[in-house]
């Protein structure tokens, strides 16, 4: 909000300081609510606060002062008037191809008014209902106490290539550990014992998120980048069993419950539209589209 205020702010500064009247002789001068004219057209200062909220976040910042403000207006309201005036004066305004692609973002922006709409508070997922779903799925929320795990690291991606292709071609994991390790694990085949979950440091939570997915003993992760290079991971064992508490996993259900019941709602709203709608369909056009699909695939084979 402040932000917003503070941009305001400077677009009502440079309103004052924008010279008014300072065209050609002889052309009319600006109007009170005018902040630029190219070619005849007038750009009022209510389009060009418009033009300025609609701006991604950095951009935004960067109109948080009087320089950055008058950049903006120079280099892209000005800039952009000037070219899309030279692009109707070549008739791309009347481009088939561009009105369909304008055509078919309206649609898409209409649409996703509409839904919005539609969907507005179906979607809710209240704290009761986010911990009936914890408590009944808690197999999904318990994994590992501790696990054991050996890992191959190494720093370069030379050597990485030459790690997974040993172990496509069926190497011993803790063998090519022995070898390629760039960290004293190499000395014991890549063991690092046991550990558990918020043990590492955060430089090394994805390494910990790769360990903690693995499911059963001798599974081995994807990749994994760190500081020390890139590992992959082995599960040597489990140790017992923890469940997630559930201040950690709350926010992660909410998202799903809604994305869920955004979808179900959503089918739900489609299947009354599709009622309310009359649709015919041309069966034998259709059919005669499908034969010539149908060549087209067999053409490429």
């Amino acid at each position: 909000m402040l932000k917003g205020r503070a941009i305001l702010f400077w677009i009502s500064i440079l309103f004052l300081i924008v010279p008014m009247g300072c065209g050609k002789p002889g052309e009319k001068s600006l109007g009170g609510n005018e902040l630029v004219r190219v070619n005849g057209v007038a750009i009022s200062l209510e389009e060009f606060r418009q033009i300025s909220e609609q701006q991604p976040l950095e951009g935004k910042m960067r109109l948080l002062n009087e320089k950055g403000l008058r950049d903006f207006l120079d280099n892209y309201v000005i800039n952009r008037e000037v070219l899309y005036q030279e692009a109707k004066q070549k008739g791309f305004d009347k481009n088939k191809e561009i009105e369909i692609k304008v055509e078919n973002l309206k649609r898409a922006m209409a649409i996703d008014a509409l839904l919005e709409q539609a969907l507005k508070g179906k979607t809710d997922v209240p704290d009761s209902e986010i911990q009936k779903y914890y408590q009944e799925n808690r197999a999904r929320f318990t994994e590992p106490l501790e696990i054991r795990i050996r890992h191959i690291v190494v720093n370069s991606e030379p050597a990485l290539k030459e790690v997974l292709k040993r172990l496509a071609e069926g190497g011993s994991f803790e063998k090519i550990a022995s070898l390629y390790n760039v960290d004293k694990s190499r000395e014991n085949g890549g063991d690092l014992g046991f550990i558990r979950r918020g043990q590492l440091a955060p430089t090394f939570a994805q390494f910990e998120d790769a360990a903690f997915s693995l499911q059963k003993r001798g599974d081995t992760s994807e990749v994994v980048k760190t500081p020390l290079g890139y590992h992959i991971i082995q599960l040597s064992e489990t140790r017992g069993t923890a469940l997630k508490p559930f201040n950690t996993v709350k926010e992660k259900i909410r998202f799903f419950l809604q994305a869920k019941k955004k979808q179900e709602a959503y089918l739900e709203y489609l299947k009354e539209a599709r009622s309310r709608a009359k649709i015919t369909i041309n069966e034998k056009l259709w059919a005669e589209e499908e034969k010539r699909e149908g060549k087209s695939v067999e053409g490429k084979k």
